[in-house]
């Protein structure tokens, strides 16, 4: 992840899936989505689906925490309603750390799922569940969830004692009650206080105990994460913790791929919209979409989901959806040195900048220029497909990355539109990103 660049070049084949109701064995990419507050007065629900639909996204997987309540009711139907006209869809990812109550996520399920927007998957054409935790409840509640209700079941069963130390048991056990696996924590490195990359290692045990049980397997797909509220407060490593994660995830070749996320600003994941009303003022003071917008990834997004579902095994196939380039800069707003209240896992951060470029195939004689507080740190030669760098020696000041030709022209850059300081704000070092897309 550290002072190390990836770039390859290949052809992309092109490839794209049309979704229907109906979908039979399908590469498949899904956003989750933190179910809040959705006010029924705005169209905030149908920005959410034709952005996520704009990206390449199959579908949204509604993580509910409270399926009983009202408000998380009415987002859902507003979801619902307006997907059932597109050929986007929904399922229900079940947030055990929410409600462990699998009987009340049912209930919610059961208004759903013959709704025409509920994502239907397999030769038997059932409606698709998952869910984040739930291992703690064992296979058992399980298998009679997925046989009383016909499902095509994809959870999150991480919390098995076997499900990292013995994929193969775990599959013994658990094989009749499930259909497939979501893998969440390998999204991202363990906090730590020196820095530290991601990991494939377990997707990849657990992929290949899969594979010889039949059974489909699902990696996470994430930026970062850090949490300022609720009593804690952590980070794990997002200098390039995305791109890194796009080139395992072709490498490993999964059935599924789920970002992490939509709309979680509690964690700093979001690359879409994270609506206020649905946000504590205390998660706005550093997950707020509107000053930290997280937009500028989704291009690069877009050149992954279209790679995954061709087939693509390396990020070298990975090419811009439109133009000649695709690419995003991000940053934290402080240095290592701030000196406010830090999260668990600050020591494994670096001031750094961070890109990710995005060329098509064939592309000769480009570079990228980084500057910091005014300071060229390093120019970096890309080349067709994914490139990527975390560069060291960030300052404060305005951030920039330029995508310079051989003549020396400038054609695209990412301009920083907050400055980074060495000040705390409301007494915490924010270790959110601001992204800045290429244009």
């Amino acid at each position: 992840m550290y002072g190390r660049i990836n770039s390859a070049l290949a052809l992309l084949l092109a490839g794209s899936t049309f979704l229907t109701q109906s979908i039979v064995e399908s590469k498949l990419v899904f956003a989750h989505y933190m179910v809040g507050t959705v006010d029924p007065n705005t169209n905030h629900a149908q920005q959410d689906i034709d952005g996520a639909t704009n990206v390449g996204f199959d579908a949204f997987a509604l993580n509910v925490g409270n399926p009983g309540a009202d408000w998380a009711k009415n987002t859902v139907q507003q979801l619902f309603d307006y997907a059932g006209s597109k050929s986007f869809k929904l399922f229900f990812s079940f947030d055990f750390y929410g409600n462990g109550d699998i009987n009340q996520h049912q209930a919610l399920f059961t208004q759903f799922k013959d709704h025409p927007a509920h994502l239907k998957y397999g030769s038997n054409n059932l409606p698709v569940v998952s869910s984040y935790s739930g291992g703690s409840i064992g296979p058992d509640t399980w298998r009679n969830f997925k046989n009383t209700n016909n499902v095509y079941l994809i959870p999150n069963p991480e919390a098995d004692g076997n499900y990292y130390n013995n994929p193969s048991g775990f599959f013994q056990s658990w094989g009749d009650a499930i259909d497939g696996v979501f893998s969440w924590e390998t999204s991202w490195p363990d906090t730590s206080d020196t820095p530290v990359n991601v990991s494939s290692t377990r997707d990849a045990a657990v992929k290949s105990a899969a594979d010889s049980a039949d059974k489909a397997y699902m990696m996470g797909l994430s930026s970062l994460q850090y949490k300022h509220c609720c009593g804690d407060s952590w980070y794990r490593a997002g200098e390039t913790n995305l791109p890194e994660r796009m080139e395992q995830i072709l490498s490993v070749s999964p059935e599924f791929t789920e970002v992490i996320t939509w709309n979680d600003a509690g964690e700093s994941h979001y690359i879409g919209p994270c609506w206020a009303e649905g946000l504590t003022d205390e998660i706005l003071q550093y997950g707020n979409s509107d000053t930290a917008p997280h937009d500028g990834w989704q291009s690069l997004i877009a050149s992954f989901i279209d790679a995954f579902k061709a087939g693509s095994s390396d990020v070298g196939a990975m090419k811009p959806r439109t133009g000649a380039f695709a690419g995003a800069m991000w940053y934290r707003g402080v240095l290592g040195s701030c000196s406010g209240d830090k999260p668990r896992g600050s020591g494994g951060a670096v001031d750094a900048v961070n890109y990710a470029v995005v060329l098509p195939a064939g592309s000769a004689g480009l570079s990228v220029r980084i500057t910091s507080g005014g300071r060229v740190v390093a120019t970096q030669a890309v080349h067709g497909g994914l490139n990527y760098n975390s560069v060291a020696g960030m300052t404060t000041g305005a951030q920039k990355i330029e995508l310079v030709d051989g003549s020396g022209s400038v054609v695209a850059s990412a301009s920083s539109a907050v400055d980074v300081s060495n000040t705390p704000t409301n007494g915490f070092c924010n270790y959110n990103y601001y992204v800045a897309g290429l244009q």
